[in-house]
């Protein structure tokens, strides 16, 4: 979702190459360095009875990341490709993701062809491209976009409070993976993917799947996707978080309609949330733009039948391609027995059903 841009390229991959000890005469290589750096002033009206001001620790309109990321070209339209990628918080600089973790968004190194890209590493998966397509709220909303309600019995287990992002579609990584995406075929891309669980004797337990497609041309684009991961918490590696998306859009300048609709099971549990986004953007000018995203959301019975229903407004003004200021309100409320609203990103849940944050931020690329 974010965007990338070179910094000093052919410097940076002879300073690499030279630290490594590698040159490789006759070969043509690139390194990138990049990322994207944000911060947000937050105002939520209830978290857990009171109001609360707050930064976002890892941005709010996109989060904050920095990447390197190589190719080398290897003759006959074969190349090796790699991508280390960090999510950091911009409050205190510290990590944010997985444990531990020097690069918890991305990490992969494979080779690259005609046909496509074959990897291994930490992956995000095809429930994401979703986002990175441009059929989600998260796309224009950013991580108060992403979906949470009032679902924290869900048992989601890469997140907070149970529920927080439970469909993937603002990104989560798939450890011990390899990953092929294709190349564009007049528009068309295709992928799939597996996680290798690791546990000795039991080949499929805490396994990872995925696969997506997608089509899209100067007007419009659609795309499916579907994930299946499971965890250590969940039947001992057995059941896991089935993902199921599929999304569109039309671009006839300068407005931007899009829509998504995700079904998000606990397969140890029975709990289902369906989810479905519709979102429409307007470019005042170059550089005003504005967007406004309804989402609504629905628990089955195992999750008590509760609801939420969101609508999230975004005014970016962009000062350059690389640098942007925006406002951002999201209103939640939720309905079934003792629902609680909690917005993405949130500190915490409301004591009621309502919840409404306002944020005001600036980002920039490098």
């Amino acid at each position: 979702m974010e965007k990338q841009r070179t910094f000093g390229k052919c410097s940076t991959a002879m300073a690499v190459a030279f630290a490594l000890g590698a040159t490789h005469a006759g070969a043509q290589s690139s390194v990138q360095l990049g990322g994207l750096v944000g911060a947000g002033l937050n105002y939520a009206t209830n978290v857990g009875g009171s109001s609360s001001t707050y930064m976002s620790p890892a941005g709010v309109l996109r989060p904050n990341v920095f990447f390197l990321r190589g190719t080398e070209d290897l003759g006959g339209d074969l190349k090796s490709v790699f991508l280390l990628s960090t999510m950091f918080n911009i409050a205190n600089g510290t990590n944010v993701g997985g444990s531990g973790s020097l690069f918890s968004r991305e990490s992969y190194v494979g080779l690259s062809d005609q046909w496509g890209t074959l990897t291994a590493g930490s992956h995000r998966d095809f429930m994401f491209d979703l986002s990175v397509d441009g059929y989600s709220g998260a796309y224009y909303a950013g991580i108060v976009g992403a979906h949470q309600g009032p679902f924290a019995g869900f048992g989601v287990p890469y997140g907070g409070g149970g529920d927080m992002d439970f469909d993937r579609i603002n990104g989560e990584a798939l450890n011990n993976s390899v990953k092929f995406t294709s190349a564009n075929f007049n528009g068309l891309t295709f992928g799939a993917m597996y996680g290798f669980g690791g546990l000795a004797g039991r080949f499929g337990a805490d396994s990872s799947s995925s696969f997506g497609a997608n089509y899209s041309n100067a007007l419009f684009g659609v795309g499916a996707a579907y994930t299946m991961a499971k965890y250590t918490q969940l039947n001992n590696s057995n059941d896991g978080i089935r993902n199921i998306g599929i999304g569109a859009n039309i671009r006839p300048a300068p407005w931007k309609l899009a829509a998504l609709a995700t079904w998000t099971k606990n397969t140890a549990t029975g709990g289902q949330i369906a989810a479905y986004d519709a979102t429409v953007g307007f470019d005042f000018t170059p550089a005003v733009g504005a967007s406004l995203t309804y989402t609504y959301m629905d628990g089955n019975e195992v999750l008590q039948n509760k609801h939420a229903q969101s609508l999230a407004g975004t005014l970016n003004y962009n000062f350059s391609r690389r640098t942007t200021v925006y406002v951002e309100v999201i209103a939640q409320r939720a309905t079934g027995p003792g629902a609680r609203a909690q917005i993405n990103g949130t500190p915490g849940a409301s004591s009621s059903g309502n919840q409404v944050v306002t944020s005001l931020g600036i980002q920039t690329v490098f």
